[in-house]
């Protein structure tokens, strides 16, 4: 009888171990009891869990930052197809992901980001021209991301980084970027000398000015010049000419004579009482 009641309860006790499971939640991850197909408040941290196998069951979700590359050939402005080799990191935020996993699903990585990730970056690159996008790389990748970013934010899915790895066009499209920066490159010459000639044609202009200027300056002081003197003479005139009487003159010139009288070079004097004339006939 003893063995038999010994019997029965091991049986239980391996009846209730077996309904009873455990379950670990890792560094990186986050967990929520399911019981009955309702989801239990509270977020479990990392850590082992048991709980019943028949009621209840422990959802992991990953909370780690997650990477999704991608190679894709989307139309460009004028419809030409470039392939762009792009990546996104995102991760979930712990406390959304009850409410994730309620909503979305554990497949909330392609329904929620990978999905919205590769339209907006399909209707983006439809903004730009083939050329355009070599040289929008960083704005591209802020613009996807911000796009990004207010899609997957209301699930509780945080975007880290989208990178813009490479992108490959079309031969044609090679072509029309080299010889768009070559014709650039003439244009900027061309600008440049273009730039030299009108400095240089405003510096000569400049200088033809100065030297104009200078020359009617110079003119004017001239003229000036010319009409003082002129006025001093007539003013001179004006004063001396009254003064000079016959008798003025007459005794100026008997001065003029005596001095000429007292020189040791012989002179013959000729004069016709009123005015003399003075030849110079050698010295003695």
């Amino acid at each position: 009888m003893e063995n038999t009641f010994t019997k029965i309860g091991a049986v239980i006790v391996l009846l209730m171990t077996a309904a009873t499971s455990c379950k670990t939640i890792n560094p990186g991850e986050v967990g929520f009891v399911v019981h009955r197909g309702v989801i239990k408040p509270g977020i479990l941290s990392p850590g082992h869990y048991h709980y019943n196998i028949f009621a209840t069951k422990i959802v992991r979700l990953n909370t780690r930052i997650t990477e999704y590359s991608t190679i894709m050939s989307p139309p460009t402005k004028e419809g030409l197809e470039v392939k762009v080799n792009i990546t996104v990191l995102y991760h979930v935020r712990p406390d959304a992901a009850p409410t994730l996993y309620s909503t979305v699903g554990l497949d909330y990585g392609k329904t929620i980001v990978v999905n919205n990730f590769m339209a907006i970056v399909r209707q983006y690159t439809m903004t730009y021209t083939a050329v355009d996008l070599l040289g929008e790389r960083e704005t591209i990748e802020k613009n996807i991301e911000d796009k990004l970013r207010d899609a997957i934010a209301p699930y509780g899915i945080v975007m880290d980084d989208v990178l813009v790895k490479d992108i490959d066009m079309p031969s044609t499209v090679l072509e029309a970027i080299e010889n768009k920066a070559k014709a650039d490159q003439v244009a900027k010459q061309t600008t440049l000398e273009l730039q030299t000639k009108r400095q240089r044609e405003d510096f000569d202009l400049e200088t033809r000015e100065r030297e104009l200027k200078f020359s009617l300056e110079k003119q004017r002081s001239d003229s000036l010049t010319m009409l003082i003197q002129a006025n001093a003479m007539r003013n001179y005139q004006l004063i001396v000419g009254p003064s000079l009487t016959d008798r003025l003159l007459k005794y100026k010139s008997i001065e003029v004579t005596k001095e000429l009288v007292g020189s040791s070079n012989a002179k013959i004097i000729i004069t016709d009482g009123k005015s003399m004339m003075v030849n110079n006939v050698g010295d003695k």
